[in-house]
């Protein structure tokens, strides 16, 4: 197997949100046993990959920081590479729209579009599920990215069923301009203060027969509670965007520092957006869900921008 010097593909990869997030415990591999729904969205940092004779992985990015071998895009390469037995080299070219430590899964989508880049260039010589396995090495969320779209996930978040959700939602996302981090969020979080436990079971079904606005009663995220503890400035901005949201609710996205409202109403979330955008600081986007990733047909020269 091998993959001529010269050969490149476009990818773009997208953030998600948690509709829903429920800790259930603590594995004895150190990771938490979750529930959780992943919705990509239409945010997108947009990677080139490309081969060449000189062995290794090269990355450059717009943020100078991430230009590191611990780039989960780098070590993603790697890990291909290892596994597909490649002798070539890889350069990446990551240019980052999704804001870092921000909840919105941006480190994860990066290596799981490399994994599928790399495997177009190849001749997809590895399925979805051995992408999947593969991504698992990488990162609890990877796995999900590999097709992203609407997904329940369970086990630390690599157990995955995915939905083609009838309709859209339209997403107001807010990030604060700061970050948090996941580690410190699970770190702090009690388990034994949590009460009863709370499933996807309703949100799932209500998202599954199209009906998206019941669906938003059903948003939860376990975690919060705990990241707006840790940094108080998170729940003042979830008061003021709800104050300009309407009757949608706001969460937090993952173990944060991101705040979101999703909507079945375009014009709704249009008019929330415009709010937010005239009174509130930091970044906000406004965002639709996206379906899964189409499968690659022309591995050669493939713009793989595909949602």
């Amino acid at each position: 197997m091998g993959i001529p010097a010269g050969s490149s593909v476009n990818i773009a990869a997208p953030a998600k949100v948690n509709l829903f997030l429920e800790v259930l415990g603590r594995r004895r591999d150190g990771y938490h046993e979750i529930e959780s729904v992943f919705q990509a969205i239409s945010l997108f940092d947009l990677l080139s990959i490309e081969t060449g004779r000189k062995r290794g992985v090269d990355i450059s990015c717009n943020l100078e920081a991430l230009e590191t071998p611990e780039n989960l895009a780098v070590r993603a390469a790697r890990l291909f590479m290892d596994a597909a037995g490649l002798k070539c080299g890889v350069r990446i070219g990551l240019e980052k729209r999704i804001p870092v430590e921000a909840g919105l899964g941006g480190g994860s989508s990066d290596a799981a579009a490399v994994l599928v880049g790399l495997n177009r260039l190849a001749g997809a010589p590895f399925t979805n599920d051995a992408l999947r396995e593969m991504a698992g090495f990488l990162g609890s969320d990877v796995p999900f990215f590999i097709e992203g779209g609407t997904a329940l996930a369970r086990g630390r978040g690599e157990v995955l069923e995915h939905m083609d959700m009838p309709g859209e939602l339209y997403f107001v996302v807010l990030y604060p301009g700061f970050g948090t981090a996941t580690e410190e969020v699970y770190k702090n979080l009690n388990l034994k203060l949590t009460g009863q436990k709370r499933n996807a079971k309703v949100l799932w079904d209500l998202m599954r027969s199209g009906k998206l606005d019941a669906a938003g009663g059903e948003f939860f995220n376990r975690l919060e509670e705990t990241a707006i503890g840790l940094d108080d400035r998170l729940g003042k901005l979830k008061l003021l965007m709800s104050g300009r949201t309407g009757e949608a609710s706001v969460l937090v996205s993952g173990s944060g520092s991101s705040l979101f409202s999703a909507f079945a109403d375009k014009d709704r979330a249009l008019r929330a957006s415009r709010a937010l955008k005239a009174t509130l600081p930091g970044e906000r986007y406004f965002a639709r869900s996206v379906a899964r990733r189409a499968p690659a047909v022309h591995p050669k020269g493939d713009d793989g921008g595909d949602f």
